[in-house]
């Protein structure tokens, strides 16, 4: 009976586990907060210069905080240029496509001027009627 209830903590204890390291692989890194950022930015401006010279260290702070600033705008231009020239590039397939399909369409239209205008040539080489002219040109434009 212990035995039992041992082996079933072991069992519930290994999937847990499991679990939470399918977990910790699958989340994504968290964006850094504005307070973290700046206890780093603090901690490696202390590392450069004194922090009893507060000059100096608001120097480094602005400085790092500007270059950070600086690489999202830049981070931020280059994903606009990025869905821009992707934007771009969709019209101008779909541009192309649609000047094939229209060229190929423009071509059929002209097939079918052409094999009606023979038929009409056929039909009045018959000199039929106006009427049976018509039913004429609409088989023998159905048969080619």
């Amino acid at each position: 009976m212990r035995s039992a209830i041992v082996l079933c903590a072991v069992f519930v204890a290994a999937f847990v586990f499991a679990s939470e390291a399918t977990r910790a692989q699958t989340t994504q890194p968290a964006k850094l907060s504005n307070r973290i950022l700046l206890r780093q930015d603090s901690d490696a401006c202390a590392k450069q210069v004194d922090r009893h010279r507060l000059d100096l260290f608001a120097d480094c702070m602005s400085k790092r905080q500007a270059e950070r600033k600086a690489a999202a705008r830049q981070k931020a231009a280059a994903d606009r240029e990025a869905k821009r020239e992707a934007r771009k590039q969709y019209l101008d397939d779909a541009v192309r496509t649609h000047k094939e399909l229209n060229e190929k369409r423009l071509a059929e239209l002209a097939q079918e001027r052409v094999k009606r205008s023979d038929c009409k040539k056929q039909a009045a080489e018959q000199k039929l009627h106006f009427v049976k002219r018509l039913r004429f040109i609409e088989k023998c434009f159905a048969a080619k």
